[in-house]
């Protein structure tokens, strides 16, 4: 992704975070060129930061411990069981890689990661139907809703692992079917 791109789509994640009600959300407003500004930062901090990870091949062992704190590391919503050396590394170079928490792989691996079986994904486009005819459908405030389909049991705790490994914007509806 551009600078720009990845400047578009932290300003897009900024607004959602501001207060329903609270700021105005036009145009070239002092509020929207703070949003901007922040976002580029952001963006020219992320960019920046896959760029050193990029030059640094493999983790020095003497550095695993600190690589894992700043990553999350141990898991938080796992049992806690004692890895060996070559374990603790692969879960590393898995939390390295992943750069696009939103794809539908990276919530299939980490899921995998605690035991629970997703099925399938669905985003929702919700409308209001007690709206005129004239009002928009997909508004920001009603885009982020996410619907997971689990397999039967689920073992693991999925309040904790929403909470921890993903994006606080969404609002996550969790289904359990037998398959």
């Amino acid at each position: 992704m551009t600078l720009d791109q990845l400047t578009e789509l932290y300003t897009m994640v900024l607004r959602q975070l501001l207060p329903v009600g609270g700021y105005g959300t036009s145009a070239d407003t002092i509020i929207d060129k703070d949003i901007k500004a922040h976002a580029k930062a952001i963006a020219q901090a992320d960019i920046d930061s896959q760029q050193i990870l990029k030059t640094i091949q493999n983790v020095p062992e003497e550095l695993l411990a600190e690589y894992e704190n700043e990553y999350g590391l141990p898991l938080q919503c796992s049992i806690s069981e004692t890895k060996t050396l070559a374990e603790r590394m692969q879960t590393l170079k898995w939390m390295m890689s992943k750069n696009n928490i939103l794809s539908r792989t990276y919530v299939k691996e980490l899921l995998a990661l605690f035991g629970v079986d997703l099925v399938a994904i669905e985003n929702y486009k919700p409308m209001q139907c007690t709206a005129t005819s004239t009002s928009p459908v997909n508004t920001e405030i009603l885009r982020y809703k996410v619907r997971l389909v689990l397999k039967k049991p689920v073992n693991a705790d999925l309040n904790c692992i929403l909470d921890n490994y993903f994006p606080a914007y969404l609002e996550y509806l969790i289904d359990e079917v037998n398959v």
